[in-house]
Order: C-alpha cells, then sequence, then structure tokens
C-alpha cells in the first residue's frame, strides 16, 4: 500500500461546522450544501490524496450508548435539518467525486481510526480532516491529523505544549478526570491538576491503578507502601482512585477508538478519478 495517501473526512464535523457558522436558517440548506462542497474541494487540492471519503456517524445507537447509557448526555444534538437532508449531502460530496461511508452502530471515530490504522500499518499515509482531539491519540509517522478550518496539522509537540503530556497518554488524562465533551465523568475528586501529577509520575492509567492497589495493600496491613519514592504526595489521589478502579477502565474504553471495524468495504471503491 506505500505511495497510498488516504484522505478521511469526518462528515459531521465538517457538516456542523459549517453550518453553525455561516447557514442556521433552514432556507439556507442549500448554501450549507455547497459551502460543504467547496470545503472538501479545497481539502482534496491542498491534500492531493489518493483516496478519499466522507465518514458518517451511524444514527443508530451505538456500542458505546449500550455500555454507558449517558454517553454524550446534555450534548447539543445535530440539527434534525441536517440530518433530513444528509442524503442531499452525501450525493453532493459523491457529484464532487468522494464517496461516503456509514457502519451500523459506530461512530465515525471508529470507522476513521480502523481504516487509518489499517492504511498506517501498510505503510500508506492517513490524513484525517476533524476538530476531534479523540484523533489525537492516533498520530504517528504514517497518521495525521488536520484542522480544516484553521488550517493546520496538529503535531506531537502541539499536544505536549497544550496537554503537557504525550500524545499516547491523553485516553489515560481522560479516563481518570473525565471528558465534558462526551459526558464521561472519569474518577470522582480527581481533577486536571492531579491527573497531570500522576501521569507525569507513573506514566500511564495502567501504572496508575497498579501504584493504588500496592498503596491500599500497604494500608490494610499497616506497613509503609512499597511504591517509589515521594509516596506521600500521591497518597491521597491514589486513595482517592482505588474504590473507582473499574469506572476508570470503562471510561478508558468509552474513549478508545476501535481499531478494528468490520468495514466490508474495498479502498479501491475510493480512489479518486
Amino acid at each position: 500500500m506505500a505511495n497510498i495517501r488516504v484522505l478521511l473526512v469526518d462528515g459531521f464535523n465538517l457538516i456542523r461546522r459549517v453550518y453553525e457558522a455561516n447557514h442556521r436558517e433552514d432556507t439556507e440548506i442549500d448554501d450549507c450544501i455547497e459551502s460543504c462542497v467547496r470545503s472538501l474541494n479545497r481539502a482534496l487540492n491542498t491534500h492531493r490524496p489518493s483516496h478519499a471519503m466522507v465518514v458518517i456517524d451511524s444514527h443508530d445507537k451505538t456500542w458505546r450508548h449500550m455500555l454507558y447509557a449517558d454517553y454524550k448526555l446534555g450534548r447539543k444534538p445535530t440539527p434534525e435539518l441536517l440530518i433530513n437532508h444528509l442524503d442531499r449531502f452525501q450525493n453532493a460530496f459523491e457529484t464532487a467525486g468522494v464517496k461516503s461511508l456509514e457502519v451500523a452502530g459506530y461512530e465515525a471515530d471508529d470507522v476513521i481510526a480502523t481504516l487509518a490504522t489499517g492504511v498506517a500499518q501498510s505503510s500508506g499515509d492517513a490524513l484525517i480532516v476533524s476538530t476531534d482531539k479523540g484523533f489525537l491519540s492516533l498520530l504517528n509517522e504514517h497518521i495525521k491529523v488536520y484542522h480544516h478550518f484553521d488550517q493546520y496539522f496538529y503535531t506531537l509537540a502541539g499536544v505536549k505544549q497544550k496537554y503537557g503530556l504525550r500524545h499516547d497518554q491523553l485516553i489515560d488524562y481522560w479516563s481518570l478526570c473525565g471528558d465534558p465533551s462526551n459526558n464521561i465523568k472519569g474518577v470522582p475528586g480527581i481533577g486536571k491538576k492531579t491527573t497531570l501529577l500522576l501521569l507525569e509520575q507513573f506514566k500511564s492509567l495502567d501504572e496508575v491503578l497498579r501504584q493504588a492497589r500496592l498503596l491500599v495493600k500497604a494500608q490494610a496491613a499497616d506497613v509503609p507502601p512499597a511504591i517509589e519514592q515521594g509516596w506521600e504526595v500521591f497518597q491521597k489521589p491514589l486513595s482517592k482512585i482505588m474504590p473507582f478502579e473499574n469506572e476508570a477502565l470503562k471510561c478508558r474504553l468509552l474513549l478508545t477508538p476501535k481499531l478494528d471495524v468490520e468495514l466490508g468495504i474495498n479502498l479501491r471503491t475510493f480512489r479518486l478519478a
């Protein structure tokens, strides 16, 4: 798959951003569709991919809703106008040369992550067009994420500067302190600053939980905990985390993009003319 360059557009991320910026009136749906096609064409001209697709969220309940009924509860819903005219958006994208893909029961995030990692594992390049921070954990030599509206690539250095962590620690970070945008609560009493301290010291959620178990075991035996030097600083937050170990692991599962969605497609279908 060398020399393949696949453009993966987060469909509703594009459509909603365009709609909310410029086209809020029902009478402007035609203008909104035209603006989205212009944005898609700009992405094609900018990145020159060999393949491209617009990936659409399933409107069925996803596996995340089955696991956690309050997933994304409270988030502003997608306007009915956009849902009702989705087929027109997709037809317009296809007229511009780009087919759409929707997989029942999965968010676009999972489908895009599966495609991107598959392309990357075959030494191709995947370019994700989205403002969704959930894709940042996928960044590597062959997977890039592009903010189409502000026209910049997310970088490992930029992620480190913004969050104070490596990109591969972000899922663990939100698993502990929560991700309000998805209504994922994290561990009660563990905020952003504490989470940063824990991950700076212990590097991963798995190690944080291991250290919490060591602390609880030591407390039960009334002996000093066998954790790293300076453990006193972490005693209180680790004690808070231990009763919520399962919740933290559930949060991580909810936040982690699926990489093994059964797509039932041939990538050749999405080769550009």
